[in-house]
């Protein structure tokens, strides 16, 4: 990879050198260059140039034929957080999953802890999971996850729920299957029809925080798996240049991550080739339970065993490359 990072800066200056050299040569106009003028490689000459290609795509292009050449992925997990952070209280984590890929297998794993489940929270004693992101933010839910499931992420992100719809208004809605009709609480008028249809992103977030009805938190669990994994499917669809745009758009902008956009950038380039793609869901089984006026939703430690072992496999030496 490093040999992959040297040849590529190298023909990144060559281009922008020559580039620019051409440009003072031509009086500005590109039209003048013909078909001896090569980018990158012999594909790319003036009818491209003509074409509408830039600069950057022709770079784009040359980065991810680089990364292609050698695949050094490795499984990686990582916590996905959705938080609804208001200007006027401290956010608490509403989505709690733990994801893993595996690129031998092109394989997602999926495993959503409920929101108030009792656990320890380091510093804090037992409490609700999602109070960790209210005390300490990303970093002390982290450690909490790695604690209760004695595993070491990779990284985490985080996803405020304002992005959370923007982003899948600029993927152009989610696919979802609604089982029953949905109602706002305020007026009881109709808000997600049942059946197969597509979702903007007020009406995803509507869909995914709704939990007033017999199935509470599991059914709001089982519907923010489901648009998870659309999502994921959308996205493994699209280019890897919207891939690009998603990641430059978001990144440290709504989506929180201890993870260097290189790296996402990197890892995304080289998962472009993957194809049928499988996803598995879970969700850490609970029972609930009055304790000191609180309700907790509380767990057997098989079941906890069992989430465990969804991610016991990890290679412990892979979390630091993320950074």
């Amino acid at each position: 990879m490093k040999n992959q990072k040297k040849l590529f800066i190298v023909v990144a200056i060559i281009v922008v050198v020559g580039a620019a050299i051409i440009y003072g040569l031509s009086g500005g106009n590109m039209n003048a260059l013909n078909g001896s003028n090569t980018l990158t490689n012999a594909n790319t000459d003036a009818t491209q140039q003509q074409s509408g290609s830039s600069l950057q795509d022709v770079l784009n292009k040359n980065n991810e034929d680089l990364l292609k050449a050698v695949d050094t992925r490795k499984p990686v997990i990582f916590a996905l957080y959705g938080t609804d952070e208001k200007t006027d209280e401290t956010g608490r984590s509403d989505i709690i999953m733990v994801i893993k890929y595996d690129p031998s297998q092109k394989k997602f794993v999926m495993a959503s802890i409920p929101r108030d489940s009792r656990v320890n929270v380091p510093g804090h004693g037992l409490d609700k999971i999602n109070h960790a992101y209210a005390y300490g933010g990303r970093a002390l839910s982290d450690q909490t996850i790695e604690e209760l499931l004695g595993i070491k992420l990779d990284f985490s992100v985080n996803l405020d729920f304002d992005t959370f719809s923007k982003i899948i208004d600029q993927m152009g809605g989610v696919s979802v299957v609604a089982k029953k009709n949905y109602y706002y609480n305020q007026d009881n008028s109709l808000a997600i029809k049942e059946g197969k249809q597509i979702l903007n992103g007020r009406d995803a977030l509507f869909y995914v925080r709704f939990r007033y009805d017999e199935e509470g938190d599991y059914g709001r669990i089982a519907r923010q798996q489901e648009v998870i994994k659309s999502l994921m499917e959308s996205l493994s669809a699209t280019s890897l240049k919207e891939k690009i745009k998603l990641i430059e758009t978001f990144y440290n902008n709504g989506l929180e991550t201890n993870a260097s956009v290189s790296k996402i950038e990197e890892y995304v380039n080289m998962s472009s080739g993957d194809n049928n793609i499988t996803y598995e869901n879970y969700r850490l089984k609970t029972y609930s339970e009055l304790i000191d006026g609180l309700w907790y939703e509380l767990y057997n430690q098989e079941d906890l065993d069992f989430i465990k072992s969804l991610f016991n496999n990890q290679d412990q030496s892979n979390a630091a490359s993320w950074n």
